[in-house]
């Protein structure tokens, strides 16, 4: 990455903590041509059109990255987020257990792939994946169950099995 382009996404960057993503966005699309490889642009670029709700770019990036970098946890974690929302829940779910193989122990993978087995009422495997990320980092996680209306289903059990632990 040369000088004027990492400036560029410093500039970006400095947009989103202003609170104007398209502006960021912007600034990316003007220092990068649409063939730019580089992966903390394309990063950036993914972060910008998810804060847009721009999910089949968001999607299209993200998809094209796993190919060229199955090694990176983000662009599974992104591209399945936003296939949830540009496509279906059904496709996303695809993507995260292709993940798993290439990312067994990651906390986000496996607590993901548990609120898409609660959303669609397969409560038993929701459990199971549930107490497989909280295996992993069980403060992070259960803190995160809290608040997350994907898992509403069985917040109950969440809650019964941590009452009066140092977690709940």
């Amino acid at each position: 990455m040369t000088f004027a382009e990492a400036a560029a996404c410093k500039r970006a960057e400095g947009y989103v903590e202003l609170g104007l993503p398209e502006e960021a966005l912007a600034e990316l699309d003007e220092a990068f041509d649409s063939t730019a490889r580089d992966p903390v642009v394309l990063q950036l670029r993914t972060e910008l059109l998810t804060l847009l709700k721009r999910w089949p770019e968001a999607a299209g990036v993200c998809l094209a990255m796993i190919e060229l970098d199955p090694g990176n946890d983000f662009w599974w974690i992104q591209g399945a987020y936003a296939v949830r929302r540009a496509r279906s829940i059904v496709e996303a779910e695809l993507i995260l257990r292709e993940a798993l193989v290439h990312h067994p122990r990651n906390v986000l993978v496996i607590y993901n792939l548990a609120c898409y087995a609660c959303v669609q009422e397969r409560f038993d495997e929701a459990i199971s994946l549930y107490g497989r990320a909280i295996a992993l980092d069980e403060k992070t996680v259960y803190e995160m169950s809290l608040r997350d209306p994907d898992l509403a289903a069985i917040h109950p059990q969440i809650v019964s099995r941590f009452k009066g632990s140092e977690v709940g």
